[in-house]
């Protein structure tokens, strides 16, 4: 009998051991927070985020549009730039903040073009970070410039998303790096939404290497007791 509940204990640890490292299926992450290193711009309309003040040196707060799930068109002008925040910088990192490390599969972003020597579609590199201020780089995505990537301003149609896929990292913190194409092209970049998917964190090897060393030493106390009882 006392090796019989042996084995039952033995199958409830490793269904257990099972239910701890089984991936989750990939699901939407929201970050908590979100901030930027280079001041929106305004222009003829107003490119900022909404409730961002911008005050002070960065990192600015961002505000909600990035991740609120208000879409807007591929015709930016439709609903004038309310959906739309906007940088003419170069270069511009975003920094999202997340409830606690999350492992990450890809980034999308809600961008979109009107001409070449206007708004044009931005490259992106995607990077982790476990303090918010060390960055591993994880991925890219670069768009080649073309006019056929072209909307006319007033289009009802949906824009695009630029997703950098295949991440596989498992942090707290993420940083999309946005820019733009240089010199000779259109020097603002638009995003909308910026959407991440992925799930609950797995173990590292190194965590798999210790669930499975206490694995066995709970089988081998357990054998030792079934021998003591035996006995």
């Amino acid at each position: 009998m006392r090796l019989k509940v042996g084995s039952a204990v033995l199958a409830c640890a490793a269904a257990g051991f099972l239910a701890t490292v089984t991936p989750a299926a990939a699901a939407t992450l929201t970050p908590v927070s979100y901030v930027f290193d280079q001041h929106t711009d305004t222009g003829t309309y107003i490119y900022n985020d909404t409730g961002a003040p911008e005050i002070g040196s960065p990192p600015y707060a961002g505000g909600t549009e990035l991740t609120d799930g208000v879409l807007g068109y591929a015709g930016w002008h439709v609903a004038g730039s309310t959906p739309w925040v906007g940088w003419t910088d170069s270069l511009v990192n975003i920094d999202f903040s997340f409830s606690g490390a999350n492992r990450f599969d890809s980034v999308s972003v809600g961008t979109t073009q009107d001409h070449l020597l206007d708004v044009v579609l931005p490259n992106l590199r995607v990077f982790s970070s476990l303090d918010g201020t060390s960055w591993t780089l994880r991925g890219g995505l670069s768009t080649a410039p073309s006019s056929a990537n072209d909307r006319d301003l007033n289009s009802l149609e949906p824009h695009v998303f630029l997703t950098v896929s295949g991440l596989n990292f498992v942090a707290p913190y993420v940083r999309l790096e946005v820019t733009n194409q240089g010199p000779g092209y259109g020097t603002f970049s638009f995003l909308d939404e910026v959407r991440f998917t992925g799930g609950a964190a797995v173990p590292e090897p190194a965590t798999w290497a210790m669930l499975l060393m206490g694995f066995f030493g709970l089988g081998a106390m357990l054998r030792r007791k079934e021998r003591a009882a035996i006995a």
